[in-house]
């Protein structure tokens, strides 16, 4: 755009098209000011900060997706090497064995020195989440509403003890904004764009864990899924069923679940026993780089 370094931020608004009908009253500039500072008080008075792509403190893998979002707002400390960090997720209702492999995978990645990434949600997310910090390990919890609140409640204890141990809660939306049924499949997004890859602990064949799941081979990079137990397999547990389908279906019955190409099923890792947790930390991808396959691939 010419003379871009000497138009005033106003200026620059009438440029776009976009804008043109909203700035036809004359206070609209004023009150996005307004509404602006309110957002910089807000964070100042919940000690946060807020980041954009031009922020050299913006996550590098975030900022590698093609869905960033163009602020992010964040309470507490970023992981040290953002670019070792793992998403963990899947059902709020696991059995036996996710809650189990949901600690285990959480406390192999921490002491490996990785920072792992959830949503606070009940179930694994929280389970994850807690096993990180009782190992001393960083995790970094991404919310679906603003970050003057908490939700679920029965986890703002988890948030605060998140805080506390040096991780940090971060969102895409503004402080004053509420949790909204659609705000969490985004949020999903942001799981997964903040991390290498995602684990999915356990989940059924409509579960909000597909969700991210999806996301990080769409970001080109790779999805683990523990198989599940002989007693989940003859218990017929719902809650593995997207587990055994991408662990033991047709290539067509996982591209239509996961609704990737069949080359994104070389993402894709199967967790069997725990010498296979090595293959979700053995490649790492530059910031603006898909994965390339995980060694191993579909066991």
């Amino acid at each position: 755009m010419a003379n871009f370094e000497a138009i005033t931020p106003e200026g620059l608004s009438h440029q776009f098209p976009a804008n043109s009908t909203i700035l036809r009253d004359s206070q609209a500039w004023m009150r996005a000011l307004e509404e602006a500072e309110k957002q910089i008080e807000e964070a100042e008075r919940h000690g946060s900060r807020i980041l954009s792509p031009l922020d050299p403190d913006y996550p590098t893998l975030l900022a590698a997706t093609k869905d960033d979002p163009f602020l992010l707002f964040v309470r507490g400390n970023l992981a040290h090497e953002p670019k070792r960090s793992v998403a963990i997720i899947g059902t709020r209702e696991p059995t036996k064995h996710g809650v189990l492999i949901a600690q285990r995978i959480s406390q192999y990645l921490v002491e490996q020195g990785w920072s792992v990434v959830s949503g606070l949600a009940k179930g694994c997310d929280a389970i994850a989440q807690q096993a990180a910090i009782d190992h001393g390990g960083h995790t970094v919890a991404v919310l679906a509403h603003g970050l003057h609140t908490v939700a679920p409640k029965a986890n703002a204890r988890l948030a605060e003890d998140i805080l506390s141990k040096g991780g940090a809660l971060v969102s895409e939306y503004r402080f004053g904004i509420e949790p909204r049924p659609e705000f969490f499949v985004k949020r999903d997004r942001i799981q997964a764009g903040l991390a290498q890859g995602v684990v999915m602990i356990q989940s059924d064949l409509k579960g909000g864990s597909l969700h991210a799941s999806r996301a990080s081979l769409d970001y080109g990079r790779w999805l683990a899924v523990p198989y599940p137990t002989e007693l989940d397999r003859l218990n017929d547990e719902s809650k593995v069923q997207a587990n055994l389908t991408l662990a033991d279906g047709s290539d067509q019955g996982r591209m239509d679940l996961l609704r990737c190409p069949a080359t994104a099923l070389e993402h894709i890792v199967i967790l069997r026993s725990r010498d296979d947790y090595s293959k979700m930390i053995m490649t790492e991808a530059a910031p603006n780089t898909a994965l390339p396959p995980v060694q191993g691939g579909l066991l």
